[in-house]
């Protein structure tokens, strides 16, 4: 009797799709200073920017509620210590609705600066002389909401008395 061997066909076998390697972003430096449309800015791991320096050039100011640094967004919720100091030719800035905290002497010695705008709901703190030096016929408009708490916030931190708050 004659044995018959059977061998397998081999199956082919569909290639393997290796995934292409995704582009890492790069990381960020909590201690590097990013620059974005004429900001300044430092962040940290916790996704906020902090505003630290801006032209002394600068005649109007947008800080916004949030930048996008290296494609990652960050909420801008700080304004530091001097940031704004001696900008003399600042006439006005418009203060993001996610920012938290003014520093101390952070719009200091800005002489022209006769429009401030706070958008912002979440302002719990204004550091000392924030305000010494801006325009004695400065007006700082604050959320309606706001008014009563924010005055109070704002009382003593340099601006000339006149200053209205609105």
């Amino acid at each position: 009797k004659e044995e018959t061997v059977v061998t397998p066909t081999p199956q082919p076998t569909a290639p393997v799709a290796t995934p292409a390697p995704q582009p890492t972003a790069p990381a960020i430096d909590t201690n590097k200073t990013y620059a974005v449309s004429g900001i300044d800015y430092k962040v940290d791991t916790a996704d906020n920017a902090t505003v630290v320096s801006v032209s002394k050039s600068a005649t109007k100011v947008v800080i916004p509620a949030t930048v996008v640094i290296e494609g990652k967004t960050f909420k801008v919720t700080d304004v530091a210590v001097g940031a704004y100091k001696n900008c003399k030719k600042l006439k006005s800035v418009v203060i993001g609705k996610n920012v938290k905290k003014i520093a101390p002497k952070a719009f200091m010695g800005c002489k022209s600066l006769k429009k401030i705008t706070i958008k912002s709901k979440v302002l719990k703190k204004v550091g000392k002389k924030a305000f010494k030096g801006i325009n004695k016929k400065a007006v700082i408009k604050v959320p309606a909401k706001k008014k009563a708490a924010y005055t109070k916030l704002l009382k003593g931190k340099g601006q000339s008395k006149k200053v209205k708050i609105k």
